[in-house]
């Protein structure tokens, strides 16, 4: 299986190399970084990284904000080139040596999609402020009202895709409505969705989310029913 890391980046000097050379390798053959136009030296450093028997490229997305991180991946790069692909935070908040696991439904022919449940962490309560853990856990709960379907985690950030699934959805959120757009798709187009338990840290580096985010990951909740 040809496995491809996708890290949406901006402004992620502090964590981003780490995050690289924790990618276990050969089992990725491709690391894709797409950043968005960072200011600090993020994209010099993605530069100078080298991993052996893995490939690392630097996209620059179209316009701002993580949905548009992911949406110029999808325009850009040519999905029939891997087969599985992973895309998580570059924050250091996600382990990606977890990708093994991640990855495994899908490789079985068991899922389609595979989120990344960060609630199964021992330590969250303690490395997630309580007013972002309760956001989280509001939301999942709205998501499973609407669509009938209890997502676990639906906002977190550490995802496992099959190429079938990249290749048929529509994404059209621009920021952090990214994940509850990817949510949707996977249940509109009837994919196969696992959740499974991750590890989750302290973030490296600036916290991007905002509270009136939650208003606009709600938004596209409702949004799709009707799409």
């Amino acid at each position: 299986m040809r496995i491809c890391v996708i890290l949406p980046t901006l402004n992620e000097e502090d964590g981003i190399v780490k995050i690289i050379n924790d990618v276990p390798n050969p089992f990725v053959n491709k690391i894709v970084v797409v950043d968005g136009h960072s200011c600090d030296r993020t994209a010099e450093l993605v530069k100078q990284c080298n991993k052996p028997a893995c490939d690392i490229e630097l996209m620059y997305q179209k316009d701002k904000g993580k949905g548009m991180a992911f949406q110029s991946f999808l325009n850009s790069f040519d999905l029939n080139s891997q087969d599985v692909y992973v895309m998580l935070d570059a924050d250091c908040t996600y382990d990606p040596k977890e990708i093994r696991s991640m990855t495994a439904p899908i490789i079985k022919g068991e899922a389609d999609v595979v989120m990344g449940n960060r609630f199964e962490s021992e330590n969250v309560k303690e490395v997630m402020p309580f007013t972002t853990f309760f956001g989280n856990k509001i939301l999942t709960f709205i998501s499973k009202l609407l669509y009938f379907k209890d997502p676990k985690d639906v906002c977190t950030g550490y995802w496992a895709f099959s190429r079938n699934f990249l290749k048929k959805i529509r994404i059209g959120a621009k920021n952090f409505d990214l994940e509850a757009n990817l949510f949707t798709e996977a249940i509109k187009g009837g994919f196969r969705i696992k959740s499974v338990p991750i590890k989750y840290e302290k973030r490296i580096g600036k916290n991007k989310l905002r509270k009136y985010h939650a208003f606009v990951i709600i938004s596209r909740l409702i949004k799709e029913i009707f799409s």
